[in-house]
């Protein structure tokens, strides 16, 4: 009607102006016209996606929302159903669906969830966030509903085909979901929701130090960053080698993301996280691995006598406060049943049920999570993914300081190489330190604590409250004081703490709650500095000593055993000059795998024959022989030394023979199993690809000491169809079905920057499908098994010569 109106006005005054003026008038009433169609018929999101060789999607739009848009899109056609099961896991409706399971997992989780605030703390994130990172999110969610409104529930691929629980997502879901993987406290649903006070008065306090810790979460990774002195080209390079799991949600997807003159991003993110968190752009290439430091600690709380919900604080009580949750459960007949739970938190956060303590009626165990208000890592990313420098690179994690539990390795355009571990890390006062470390020598729970790597606290002292830096959010160290290098030759991380960042400048001065200072490295971080640091015409750089982009990727892919080049050859020495034993008063012929051992070159490929063998008789040692002297090294760890040390095969004690005696079990426990002693590697040690065995290399980074870390570990993040393989007793690694490989070495990437730009070639190793039925699925798979990397695209050049690129435009949104 407004359109017509104006039609009216014009040509009225039209009788009474000039021809010019007339259709000038006339104009103004067409551009009118269409301007009010075109606002109606305008879709919100416009993206183009062009799929390259392996399924690798470039999506290019013009603005955040639209980019945000191509890429929910692009990913629901791979992964939609990963996304959908950590949708409902984070509502806290696993039980709603699938029935409390097993020992109450789905009911615990939704308690938990439920408990812990994830949803209501996105929904506020929601509302708060900057217009680019909200259009974004908004995108994402828009593009991942509209392909599920094209296929619909039974026309997605993968496992979740057809179930009542896929359905549209919210932004507030996407935020909840990558919210959950940034707190801590997610991963002690069980211990959160089953937490309850002492019924009836007791005094009894039942402690089992044996059983006392938490569950183990732990991540491994690589991460080098080469700097000019180092670079073959004089330029940074970097490699990424995260360690994560290939199946479940914590896989990544690879992608590339442009917003023509603003934003040209590469990489991988987690599946259902938006934008890239390891990769590169024009300027700067980053990395991340698992930081050794502590993201939460625990307290321990003095009750009041007759009332296990009230604690003593500094002399006085305190009330805890609690939750009643209430969770639909799905019956065994289909019908829904209420169930409520009570959950319980002191000023800290949540009570724990913790094992081998529980609670009692003087003693309850509580959490508090540096990442508990981490609503700022989205933020952090964005402002990674856009740096024109390592300098604004630099200045991202200066203003956000929101890296949850990860170190960050990073090179620039310019060669220069840097480390840092700016994860959450409680702020104590030095006092409190010393208090602590002087409880973990006088009492006994503290120092069990320590040695399962927790950081137990008196909660009834405010001494050891977490103090509040002005520069960042409550209780968590602050960026000026977190442990960083900058380097022209190299910094690297591989799990344990930020002081060998580089062995020529040891970084001191930290809290001890950020990582330890002077303490023994493991196998895997002294290799990565013995495949980085040989500078011989003999060593992965070359005869130049400087890496090329080819001779980085060699050098991380050469499966040295750390381990074997320590002890094999004199082991095998041993071994050959008394090659037999007695093992449970059976004489045991060991002279089979003496020859095997003396003959294999300390590699861990799939052709590699003694390989098996040195691993099944290695992890006959406990993990502490593994970083001091005693039944395995001669000599002892020496910080002024750390990568050298310990070393040397320890003679065995007084003609014990203890060394061949493990050898005998390696021998006995392989034979019994059916796996000759000249089984090469890869025979034993697979990825299972919809039934077909692909060849598998590396191998396990605490006793094998590879930097390419493969190995098994269970599911415990999707609903996915999963079958656990059956584990062999007297082995840390053997299964009935061999050494199957289901995490490890993921996104495997080697860059340098060129004057033409970055270069870079990759595995995403369990490959960028998540539907069996998908050639996606197994293809890059194939090429890590083989080692054939594949050239990563990134210019209009190389993507549009790529012979099997397939290009769309979707639209959608109004």
């Amino acid at each position: 009607m407004r359109v017509f109106q104006h039609l009216t006005r014009s040509l009225m005054a039209g009788k009474s102006c000039s021809a010019f003026g007339l259709l000038l008038a006339a104009a103004m009433t067409v551009a009118a016209i269409y301007s009010e169609i075109n606002s109606q018929t305008t879709p919100r999101y416009d993206a183009e996606i062009r799929r390259t060789s392996h399924g690798i999607p470039h999506i290019t739009a013009k603005d955040f929302g639209s980019l945000g848009f191509g890429e929910g899109y692009a990913f629901a056609q791979d992964h939609l159903c990963s996304l959908a099961d950590q949708v409902v896991k984070v509502r806290g409706e696993r039980a709603r669906f699938f029935g409390p399971g097993e020992n109450n997992r789905h009911l615990n989780n939704d308690i938990a969830m439920r408990a812990l605030g994830i949803y209501e703390q996105a929904q506020s994130m929601y509302r708060s966030m900057p217009k680019d990172e909200r259009e974004q999110i908004e995108g994402y969610v828009a593009g991942y509903n509209q392909y599920l409104r094209e296929v619909t529930a039974n026309g997605v691929s993968g496992w979740c085909r057809g179930s009542e629980w896929v359905f549209e997502i919210t932004p507030v879901d996407l935020l909840a979901y990558n919210q959950s993987v940034v707190v801590t406290t997610t991963n002690f649903a069980d211990l959160i929701a089953t937490a309850a006070p002492p019924a009836g008065e007791t005094n009894r306090v039942a402690i089992n130090l044996d059983k006392f810790g938490l569950p183990d979460f732990e991540q491994a990774s690589n991460g080098w960053a080469i700097g000019s002195e180092r670079s073959a080209g004089g330029r940074g390079m970097l490699l990424a080698n995260p360690h994560y799991p290939w199946v479940g949600s914590n896989r990544f997807w690879e992608k590339h993301l442009v917003i023509p003159g603003k934003l040209n991003v590469y990489g991988v993110g987690l599946l259902g996280s938006p934008g890239v968190s390891i990769g590169f752009n024009s300027a700067v290439a980053w990395t991340h691995t698992v930081s050794a430091g502590k993201r939460f600690t625990l307290y321990t709380l003095d009750l009041a006598q007759g009332n296990p919900t009230r604690y003593i604080y500094d002399g006085k009580e305190r009330e805890m406060t609690s939750k009643v949750i209430s969770i639909d459960v799905r019956q065994s007949d289909g019908t829904l049943k209420q169930v409520e739970k009570r959950v319980f938190f002191s000023h800290y956060g949540p009570i724990l049920n913790m094992p081998g303590f529980g609670w009692t009626a003087r003693l309850a165990v509580t959490i508090r999570d540096a990442n508990a208000n981490n609503t700022t890592f989205a933020s952090q990313r964005m402002a990674m993914n856009l740096a024109r420098s390592l300098d604004e690179f630099k200045q991202a994690h200066a203003k956000f300081n929101a890296m949850p539990w990860i170190n960050t390795i990073a090179a620039s355009a310019d060669g220069r190489a840097w480390y840092a571990d700016t994860s959450a890390t409680p702020n104590l006062k030095p006092a409190a330190i010393a208090a602590w470390l002087d409880r973990k020598e006088t009492d006994p729970l503290t120092r069990t604590a320590w040695q399962r790597g927790l950081v137990l606290l008196d909660g009834s002292n405010s001494l050891f409250e977490w103090v509040t830096d002005s520069s960042t959010r409550a209780g968590v160290i602050p960026y000026s004081r977190m442990p960083q290098l900058e380097r022209k030759d190299f910094v690297f991380n591989a799990n344990d703490s930020f002081w060998l960042a580089n062995p020529r400048q040891l970084l001191t001065g930290f809290s001890p709650l950020q990582g330890l200072e002077g303490s023994p490295r493991s196998l895997r971080t002294r290799m990565n500095v013995l495949l980085l640091d040989d500078t011989s015409p003999h060593g992965h750089a070359g005869k130049d000593g400087k890496f090329s982009v080819d001779e980085l990727a060699a050098a991380v892919m050469s499966n040295r055993s750390l381990s074997a080049e320590l002890l094999r050859a004199d082991f095998a020495r041993r071994c050959q000059s008394s090659p037999s034993v007695m093992l449970d008063g059976r004489k045991v012929d060991l002279s089979n795998a003496c020859n095997l051992l003396a003959a294999w070159d300390g590699r861990y490929e799939v052709s590699s024959v003694g390989a098996v063998i040195w691993r099944e008789f290695i992890s006959q040692y406990d993990p502490a022989d593994l970083l001091s002297n005693g039944s395995l090294f001669a000599h002892g760890f020496n910080p002024a030394d750390p990568v050298g040390t310990p070393h040397t095969l320890a003679p065995d004690k007084d003609g014990d023979r203890q060394s061949l005696i493990r050898l005998a079990r390696a021998v006995r426990l392989l034979e019994q199993n059916g796996i000759a002693l000249d089984t090469p590697l890869g025979k034993v040690q697979y990825s299972d690809k919809n039934g077909g065995h692909i060849p598998i290399h590396g191998g396990e980074g605490a006793y094998d000491g590879i930097a390419n870390f493969v190995n098994y570990a269970p599911n415990t993040t999707t609903l996915e169809p999963f079958k656990a393989p059956q584990r062999i007793k007297g082995s840390r690694f053997l299964t009935k079905e061999g050494y199957p490989v289901n995490r490890g070495s993921s996104f495997v990437m080697a860059l340098e920057y060129t004057p033409q730009g970055p270069r870079a070639q990759a595995f995403l190793t369990y490959s960028q499908s998540g539907d069996p039925a998908s050639p996606l699925f197994h293809d890059q798979t194939q090429l890590f098994s083989a080692k054939k990397w594949r050239k990563i695209l990134y210019s209009e050049s190389e993507i549009k010569s790529d012979p099997n690129l397939k290009t769309i435009r979707i639209t959608g949104g109004k």
